[in-house]
């Protein structure tokens, strides 16, 4: 282990070293597997000749992510305590803080987003040559899931490059209906699916009139499908084969979707809804009065399912090649039904077993369960830490970094079980514990340093 610190640059001090706190544990983890002086010292912002470093601020940024810290302001008043600036690398002086939110806001403004997803690149990478994506997905494909996320709307607060719509609200004070414009800024996340553990691979934001303006676009709001669209191309140019197949819900179920798809050699599960459109339309057709073509009793979760299947169909005139349907419908252990139609295209998807196929479709939830829902709940970003353009997505892609880093060490280096039911209660008890170490800290951790040594 000595010889791998040095082969990698990183010399830590003893007290991580030879630490049991669960904070000191995970600096030690990302420093020498992950690298992350390297990561954070090479992330840069727009600011001339600044008193501040750049990594100063995103190192506090980053562990403000980490220890799950609501709000700039409140970053600003850890910022005057000295354990938290020994865990930034700064020489503690308690009660004056090392910089202000003023200098966090405008790092924010002007930070360069392509460093930033490089940074998860590059852990996406290391991450593989470790292994810690050899199971897969659910079967021999990897799979990453695709949807848009909205996590804040506003009726009062605004920027120039908010999305916006009409939504009829009750008057506080009148009690009639009325009509009010609501801001909001919506993304789509791409998630890497797995067993054990989920990561972020890329995000995009869906641009308004303004920013596509200043993108040299055509003026006018975009929709999810335009900015995914732009995201699975910057998905190929980055990951190329390292992605096998992408998971969808219904909004994608399209002819120009499928050929983007299968021009970059990706394959596709996506949900079907609508029992009137091709190709659900003609696979119903085909499966009028026959019976189910396979049906098992699945001993995990204990659930009755039974499978309708046809290959080959090419009703889409918008794309020319081969689509797979399923239907499953699947009795619960308490009696209930529910039903899932999808759709597989590409050569080696369509060739997924039933049940891996039905296990990768359903898995799509856990871009809303372990990703949207845990970052309202229990990251706080639902919250607009700093109201612009270039701030928001700085933050999302920061809280990613941080993210994939905490579930790695928790899966990979912790190997804590997926349990209980609910993953995010193993992170946050982690969590809760980090913040506990916080006092347990006696220097400052030299990033800097760590970043140069090599």
């Amino acid at each position: 282990m000595a010889a791998a610190r040095q082969s990698r640059g990183v010399e830590l001090p003893p007290w991580i070293l030879d630490s049991s706190g669960k904070l000191q544990q995970f600096e030690k983890y990302v420093c020498e597997v992950y690298q992350l002086p390297h990561l954070l010292q090479r992330i840069t912002d727009g600011r001339r000749d600044p008193d501040i470093p750049t990594v100063d601020v995103v190192t506090s940024l980053f562990h403000a992510a980490l220890l799950r810290l609501p709000s700039i302001n409140a970053l600003e008043g850890d910022l005057k305590e000295a354990d938290f600036q020994q865990l930034i690398g700064r020489q503690p002086q308690q009660g004056v803080k090392a910089f202000s939110a003023e200098v966090i806001d405008n790092v924010l403004d002007k930070l360069n987003l392509g460093h930033a997803r490089n940074a998860i690149e590059d852990v996406i990478w290391m991450a593989e040559r470790n292994k810690a994506f050899r199971e897969g997905s659910y079967g021999i494909l990897r799979d990453v899931a695709v949807d848009g996320w909205e996590p804040f709307s506003s009726y009062d607060r605004h920027c120039k490059c908010c999305l916006e719509r009409k939504v009829k609200v009750k008057n506080s004070t009148t009690g009639e209906m009325e009509v009010r414009i609501q801001y909001y800024h919506r993304y789509v996340v791409a998630m890497l699916l797995g067993p054990l553990l989920d990561v972020v691979l890329d995000l995009e934001e869906v641009r308004n009139n303004e920013a596509r303006r200043d993108a040299g676009e055509d003026a006018h709001h975009e929709g999810e499908l335009t900015a995914a669209s732009r995201l699975i191309d910057r998905l190929h140019a980055t990951y190329g084969s390292f992605i096998d197949a992408f998971v969808f819900d219904a909004l994608y179920a399209n002819g120009p979707m499928m050929t983007k798809l299968t021009a970059h050699n990706y394959g596709a599960f996506i949900v079907l809804k609508k029992e009137d459109n091709e190709p659900l339309k003609e696979a119903l057709a085909f499966w009028e009065g026959q019976p189910p073509c396979e049906q098992y009793d699945d001993p995990e979760t204990k659930e009755h399912i039974e499978f309708w299947d046809v290959d080959g169909l090419e009703t889409l005139t918008t794309f020319k090649g081969k689509t797979r349907v399923l239907r499953a419908v699947i009795t619960h252990k308490n009696g209930s039904r529910s039903t899932w139609c999808y759709a597989i295209v590409g050569d080696r998807a369509r060739k997924t077993s039933r049940r891996t196929s039905l296990k990768t479709v359903r898995s799509r939830w856990h871009i809303e369960n372990t990703g949207f829902n845990q970052w309202v709940q229990y990251w706080n970003l639902s919250h607009v830490y700093h109201h612009t353009q270039t701030a928001l997505l700085a933050v999302l892609l920061l809280w990613s970094l941080v993210f994939n880093l905490l579930q790695l060490f928790v899966y990979r280096r912790l190997q804590r079980p997926r349990d209980p039911v609910d993953p995010t209660d193993t992170i946050r008890h982690i969590v809760e514990v980090m913040l506990r170490n916080l006092g347990t800290i006696p220097a400052p951790i030299l990033w800097a340093q760590l970043a140069d040594s090599s």
